[in-house]
């Protein structure tokens, strides 16, 4: 019975539409335009397709994930929905999506949706991004290549996938300045991904993350600015997101690195050290290295070498690659931190205070255990 009350309904539709093109035409003649039918032939058809398409009612049957694969036309979207019994008809579907102009804004992905929906309610699941089934991976700022690897694994792609893509940088896009080394130009973080997302897509993504980054930033003209290149405020920037952590200090701090620079001074930054040996906490450095002739011997140990680290020592967030860009005015040659439960951090371009100042931090490290490795 069914059956022919659809065939019915298809043999009427079908002779409205004939006496339909017949008047409309009569009204082009009349009108003295195209205009007039386009208008007229769309929301005629869009009515009567609406009175007369088969449909579902209620709120759905069973759940159903439905893959809208990308480039996909709002027709190409209607078929998949029917093949799957999520919309009864795709002329329900067309009339939904001639009533909605939002419709051509479906996103591409796989939907939580439910099978023998009205394609009104259908078309709503798709535009409500939330129904979007996608898996996040968050990679904290500061981190080394091989933490960004383990944070990169907890995807669910294992970690020796990273670690085989990680041994291809070429073909990971990175900015040209990283001189073929991910090192610090992976930027941190929350990425999206899919069943198809492949270990070297995620770290291609990362890279482009941190070459529009960059690029808002503008890397090159601050570059030009300081007298620097790119790839050295990238390593300014590596230093401050792991030396900082107090956020109106981080433009003070490169300040600090880009003034000791001018003078020749080196950097004598503990971080480096950490990077060079591979080891923390301070306690378990080496015997002397933090003095100038102690181990190890690293073109990243700023103890030992002129000028910046060989490369960067983290992957910094765009905060401290602000600062990097964008130091504060100012004359400081030294900082240290006198409090680590507050964070406050001196500054001074005078030795004499700067002693003062890490005598002041010892005092607190005593004081309180030391309990953060003073």
């Amino acid at each position: 019975m069914m059956d022919t009350d659809r065939t019915r309904r298809r043999e009427t539709w079908h002779r409205i539409k004939g006496y339909l093109a017949v008047a409309v035409s009569l009204a082009v003649l009349v009108g003295g335009g195209y205009a007039v039918f386009d208008v007229v032939e769309s929301r005629v058809t869009g009515f009567f397709t609406a009175a007369a398409a088969e449909d579902y009612e209620g709120n759905g049957a069973e759940d159903i994930e439905i893959e809208v694969p990308q480039g996909a036309s709002v027709t190409d979207i209607g078929h998949i929905l029917h093949d799957n019994d999520v919309i009864a008809s795709t002329e329900a579907w067309q009339a939904a999506v001639a009533s909605d102009p939002e419709a051509s804004t479906i996103q591409a992905g796989t939907y939580a949706m439910k099978t023998r929906l009205p394609a009104a309610t259908a078309l709503e699941y798709l535009l409500d991004t939330d129904r979007l089934q996608v898996t996040r991976v968050t990679v904290p700022e500061g981190l080394v290549l091989s933490q960004q690897v383990e944070a990169l694994a907890k995807s669910g792609i294992p970690a020796k996938d990273f670690e085989k893509a990680l041994k291809r940088p070429d073909d990971l896009d990175l900015v040209p300045y990283a001189e073929g080394s991910p090192e610090g130009f992976l930027f941190p973080d929350t990425y999206e991904f899919d069943d198809d997302t492949t270990a070297g897509d995620l770290l291609r993504q990362m890279a482009g993350r941190y070459d529009d980054v960059a690029e808002d930033l503008d890397f090159e003209g601050a570059a030009q600015e300081l007298g620097l290149t790119p790839r050295d405020i990238a390593i300014v920037a590596s230093i401050i997101d792991k030396e900082v952590t107090i956020a109106e200090d981080r433009p003070k701090v490169a300040r600090v690195i880009y003034n000791r620079l001018e003078q020749g001074m080196r950097l004598q930054f503990d971080s480096t050290v950490y990077y060079a040996t591979g080891v923390y906490p301070p306690e378990q450095q080496p015997a002397g290295a933090f003095e100038p002739s102690g181990p190890p011997e690293s073109p990243y140990n700023t103890y030992k070498v002129d000028g910046l680290p060989a490369g960067p020592i983290s992957a910094p967030g765009r905060a401290a690659m602000e600062a990097a860009a964008r130091p504060s005015d100012g004359d400081w040659l030294y900082f240290v931190t006198v409090n680590f439960d507050t964070g406050e951090t001196r500054f001074t371009a005078d030795p004499a205070e700067h002693e003062r100042n890490v005598q002041e931090w010892r005092d607190w490290c005593e004081a309180n255990d030391n309990p953060s490795g003073c």
